[in-house]
């Protein structure tokens, strides 16, 4: 295990706060263990050991290796810390390395839950759509047929943020076409989620893709598609 690894873990731990762990373990479900440290404390210590380690001075392919480290620990904290690390130094200028190491990861089942699946979404995958880079759009495609389910939810989830969400109405469309028609629920929520956010511009967008899908939706789809009718 690299130091930086042991570094960070060791931070994490020392920070721990069972209550807090508890909480989240319950809310977030999925078999995923808590440490219970908040986001402003993990931006910190990875902040942090960044000074001591310089790990932005390694090759790329080592800091994959170094943040997979992480990724593979048994905490979301962990997770959350690898998935930190890149929004802070590594999703500008890399783009096409970062989604190679991002589907490694969701190859490897390191991501199994939906909190760090959807912070990862909209940390790190929304910002390369906002670059208006043309590499994300055709990896995002690959990933909406995935058998694995989070792989295949990360494709849709980074357009939720997105100001210019409308620009890709086509992408959108297809992409949850493809994910409401799949049984798992963390598959449809992705779609009420993003469509919920296009209806602040185009209701009747979502009311045709609604219609069109309605055999495949739910409650909780429609309920979520429709809050802002």
């Amino acid at each position: 295990m690299h130091e930086f690894v042991s570094a960070v873990k060791e931070s994490l731990q020392s920070q721990s706060d069972l209550k807090k762990a508890q909480w989240l373990e319950n809310y977030v479900k999925h078999n995923i263990r808590s440490l219970g440290v908040g986001i402003p404390d993990i931006r910190h210590i990875i902040k942090e050991q960044e000074k001591i380690f310089s790990l932005r001075n390694e090759s790329l392919t080592d800091q994959f290796k170094i943040l997979t480290g992480l990724m593979a620990g048994d905490y979301a904290e962990e997770k959350l810390a690898a998935i930190i690390y890149l929004q802070l130094y590594l999703v500008s200028g890399s783009e096409s390395e970062v989604l190679g190491l991002v589907s490694s990861w969701f190859d490897q089942n390191y991501i199994y839950d939906w909190n760090v699946c959807d912070w990862l979404c909209v940390r790190v995958l929304t910002p390369f759509i906002n670059s208006a880079s043309a590499k994300s759009i055709p990896e995002f495609k690959k990933w909406n047929s995935s058998e694995n389910l989070w792989k295949a939810r990360a494709s849709l989830v980074p357009f939720a943020p997105l100001k210019n969400i409308t620009e890709y109405a086509d992408e959108i469309y297809a992409f949850s076409g493809a994910l409401i028609t799949r049984k798992e629920r963390f598959c449809k929520t992705a779609v009420g989620w993003v469509m919920r956010e296009v209806s602040r511009h185009d209701k009747s967008y979502v009311s045709r893709f609604l219609s069109e899908f309605c055999e495949h939706t739910t409650p909780e789809v429609v309920k979520n598609a429709t809050k802002y009718f």
